[in-house]
């Protein structure tokens, strides 16, 4: 964490230590430094923010170069839907800020599409993977929204519902109470009542913009007008603020167009760590000892509560559900944060899962079995929680690289008639089961008149299921005709947020590929 910059050390204010200033001399449009001892001399924070997106870059580089196979050798046939690894663009964007896409690692929408590439028969017709994706992001045609006068009473009320009904059961940050406000005195109110109100207003004005185009410029108005009043309520560092930041952090779900959700959520975690909920235990714990001159004294330790938990558990939500698309870690993945639903079983198995596939077990990379030492063990565990959670779905469909690679051994192995629960082909009629159920459950909420589900976390969930069903049919693990429903479902979901964030397009552009693919593929099959 860096430390307090010059010019709030020397007025003796807070400082919120951001990136590439802190919120005090952007607001005064000043340079921001701090005093660097070692080196005797004032350093921009601009210049630290320099060097992170320099590391940034390096490291995306590095990624891409890893898992790349290099150039095509002589007489080597271009780059098809199954004969090379793939480009640059097929590492889905990470929302970022414009100008600097990050590509850190192989995300899992782009391990499952390199798969589906791969399972695909080479095909003279087909088009490279370079040429699938668009130039540009086709964007949303603007439309006109006056201004603030928009923002009637009624109007306040509706979204205001809106929010209750609909982002609410998913991200509990509001109190019911100011939900139930009027709207005919809100610009009365305290600055963080107000706010809220205005981020609530902005955040259900966008998701209803999924549907009616003419809603997303009022989600637009509101979120421009709360940014006016968000800096005191940063800088007081209290549990108001970390509310303030969780509502900027689900504005960046239902509109990802600013990119600066990475930035949010290290913030909110460094807010945490700050408030020191990171030593709050759920329950009270009271503990004796000695003080000064022998006198015993009793301590309590810092309990967290209600409100704590109920924050802390939207933000480990967040988190959890983008670490399972994009391999980027943030602050919060270091805190101790105490635990505060069932859920988090679900996300560290998800972790630890991964890990052994593609991280340090290179379970993937070797072509190993997933049925011999840690990785069989932590699918045990898998079998034993609820799979209707869709983090646990996730974690089932990170095993159809390794089903798709690896050749069945003696660990195994599977005759097509044996009902045996354990083996290769029961793991992939399980991966290919969980898909189709995912890609349903998604289509519902999406779909919902009150349901609501982030543009990226719906999208990606989308492709790797949809991936995952082409990639069965291709090999034959299930009927194409059995499965004209999910894919369909497939297209539906893309296309409806494609236009709501930066790498819908790509997303969208992709899946058509791969079903023009799979067309030509099955009509091959049945001339």
């Amino acid at each position: 964490m860096l430390q307090t910059c010059s010019r709030c050390r020397s007025r003796r204010i807070k400082c919120d230590s951001r990136l590439p200033a802190c919120a005090n001399c952007a607001k005064n449009d000043l340079e921001c430094t701090f005093r660097d001892d070692a080196l005797q001399e004032d350093i921009p924070r601009s210049y630290i923010q320099s060097l992170n997106e320099r590391i940034e870059n390096l490291t995306s580089q590095l990624a891409l170069h890893q898992s790349s196979r290099g150039p095509p050798q002589e007489n080597e046939p271009a780059l098809t839907s199954s004969s090379a690894e793939p480009s640059q663009p097929i590492h889905i964007l990470i929302p970022a800020r414009p100008g600097s896409d990050l590509h850190l690692d192989t995300s899992v929408p782009s391990r499952f599409t390199r798969v589906v590439f791969e399972a695909l028969p080479e095909n003279d017709a087909a088009a490279s993977l370079e040429s699938i994706f668009p130039e540009h992001d086709i964007l949303m045609p603007s439309i006109s929204f006056a201004d603030r006068s928009q923002l009637t009473p009624s109007i306040v009320r509706f979204l205001l519902g809106r929010y209750d009904r609909c982002i609410r059961p998913r991200y509990d940050v509001l109190v019911p109470e100011l939900l139930g406000h009027d709207g005919a005195s809100f610009k009365k109110l305290p600055e963080p009542q107000r706010f809220k109100i205005l981020m609530a207003c902005a955040i259900a004005a966008t998701r209803e913009g999924y549907k009616s185009p003419n809603w997303k410029p009022l989600g637009q108005i509101c979120r421009d007008w709360a940014n006016e009043l968000v800096t005191p309520i940063i800088s007081a560092g209290d549990g108001d603020t970390l509310a303030a930041i969780l509502l900027l952090i689900i504005y960046e779900l239902a509109d990802p167009s600013r990119g600066t959700i990475w930035e949010l959520l290290d913030l909110a975690a460094r807010t945490c760590l700050q408030l020191g909920w990171h030593q709050g235990a759920l329950a009270a714990h009271i503990g004796q000892g000695v003080g000064e001159n022998g006198i015993i004294t009793i301590g309590v330790a810092r309990t967290c509560g209600s409100d704590e938990i109920r924050l802390i558990s939207v933000l480990k939500d967040i988190e959890g559900s983008l670490h399972t698309i994009f391999n980027r870690p943030t602050m919060l993945s270091g805190c101790r944060l105490p635990a505060t639903s069932e859920d988090e079983p679900l996300y560290d198995l998800y972790s630890q899962v991964a890990d052994q596939l593609y991280g340090k077990g290179r379970v993937y990379e070797n072509q190993g079995c997933p049925f011999v030492g840690e990785i069989a063990e932590l699918m045990s565990l898998l079998e034993g929680l609820d799979t209707r959670h869709p983090v646990a779905k996730e974690t089932w469909l990170s095993f159809l690289p390794v089903c798709f690679k690896h050749k069945q051994c003696i660990f195994c192995f599977q005759e097509a008639d044996e009902s045996e629960p354990k083996g290769m082909r029961a793991l992939r009629m399980r991966v290919i089961a969980t898909a189709s159920d995912l890609i349903s459950s998604v289509h519902q909420v999406s779909t919902n008149q009150d349901g609501f589900i982030p543009p990226v976390i719906a999208s990606s969930r989308t492709l790797i299921s949809g991936c995952s069903l082409a990639t069965g049919i291709v090999k034959r693990w299930t009927p194409a005709p059995g499965h004209a429903k999910d894919l369909i479902k497939c297209t539906e979901v893309l296309t409806l947020f494609a236009p709501h964030w930066k790498g819908g397009h790509s997303y969208l552009a992709v899946w058509r590929s791969i079903i023009d693919l799979l067309n030509l593929e099955q009509t091959s099959k049945n001339p």
